[in-house]
């Protein structure tokens, strides 16, 4: 019988993982692994025809070699960002690695509306002062109306899009600058003609653009020394597009106002684990955390019941064709 691994297994992940063993039980064996894919794992491959891992393994690209020599072609990844994966070294070796573009884009996209709403109405600081039984009027907590802001969208793929539809809907004046532009969304954005444009106009920039080489650290220090004063940045995108130090000291400055991170460039050893009594030993991410101006969550922006229901499904899906057929529906390496 066909038999599938999947490796670290959340807890929140088991519902719609048992019924898709309940689906498939007369075809496939699945076997659910809590812990990430290691070396150790690499010798007991003998009987195993796929395997699905998360979006926070830490891949090592030795591990395409050994795949490979198991008869294992195929990766499916439970997220849509695939940037630990080295897709040179795993075309060497004729791995294709699939992930899941569109689990659940609404949820990102209203988180990221969200947390533009918490920042722009200083709701952080309003609970803080009512924890400690003050009940004072200041500029501290005077905020804006979101119709009142030009919002940017930087990307407007699946998510972009409906944040900038979102962001409309509050009546805003929405710009955008995405390589490839929608002329669907004529009557929502008004497309600029660079990134540089983009964040000197904008009051919010929202990031919604994937994690690729070419976009790492785009959000660095020469570009938010362009921002429009007071800018606000939101980032539920990849932690890889922000230059997280150049972001704090644009904050220390007060060049930019206020962030909304959720994901972070060295979020693997940390978001989602426990670090509840343990020193951190990241310096930036105690920054962050410590920072007045900065909103921080662990990589939730997607973290709802149907995005987690597919981004069990369509990844198994996958593997399930690409054993039998060679092919998958989400090859990102084709």
């Amino acid at each position: 019988m066909t038999k599938i691994l999947v490796f670290d297994v959340r807890e929140d992940e088991l519902p719609a993982l048992e019924q898709w063993k309940t689906a498939h039980q007369d075809e496939v064996e699945v076997e659910l692994i809590e812990s990430q894919l290691d070396a150790s794992h690499l010798e007991q491959l003998a009987d195993v025809d796929g395997i699905t891992i998360s979006q926070t393994t830490q891949f090592d690209s030795g591990f395409y070699k050994v795949l490979a020599e198991n008869g294992i072609f195929h990766i499916a990844q439970r997220s849509a960002g695939y940037d630990q994966f080295d897709l040179e070294a795993a075309n060497l070796e004729n791995v294709k690695i699939s992930n899941v573009p569109s689990y659940s884009p609404q949820s990102i996209a209203e988180f990221a509306v969200t947390r533009t709403l918490e920042l722009v109405r200083h709701t952080e600081q309003i609970d803080r002062n009512m924890a400690q039984n003050d009940f004072t009027w200041n500029l501290n907590l005077q905020g804006r109306t979101v119709e009142s802001l030009k919002i940017g969208v930087l990307g407007t793929g699946r998510i972009g899009r409906r944040a900038a539809k979102i962001f409309k809907g509050f009546g805003s004046e929405v710009l955008a600058y995405d390589i490839a532009p929608n002329e669907a969304l004529k009557d929502v954005v008004t497309y600029v003609d660079s990134l540089e444009t983009l964040i000197s106009q904008v009051d919010v920039l929202t990031l919604h653009i994937p994690g690729s080489k070419e976009n790492q650290y785009l959000i660095n220090e020469a570009i938010l020394n362009q921002a429009k004063p007071g800018l606000l940045l939101i980032n539920a995108a990849r932690g890889s597009v922000v230059d997280t130090k150049a972001l704090i000291r644009s904050l220390e400055t007060g060049h930019v106002a206020g962030a909304a991170i959720d994901t972070y460039e060295n979020e693997g050893a940390y978001f989602r684990h426990d670090w509840n009594g343990r020193e951190l030993e990241d310096e930036t991410l105690k920054t962050l955390l410590n920072h007045e101006k900065v909103l921080l969550s662990p990589h939730v922006a997607f973290y709802t019941d149907e995005a987690v229901k597919n981004l069990v499904d369509i990844p198994l899906d996958d593997v399930l064709s690409f054993i039998r057929t060679r092919q998958a529906e989400n090859i990102v390496n084709p």
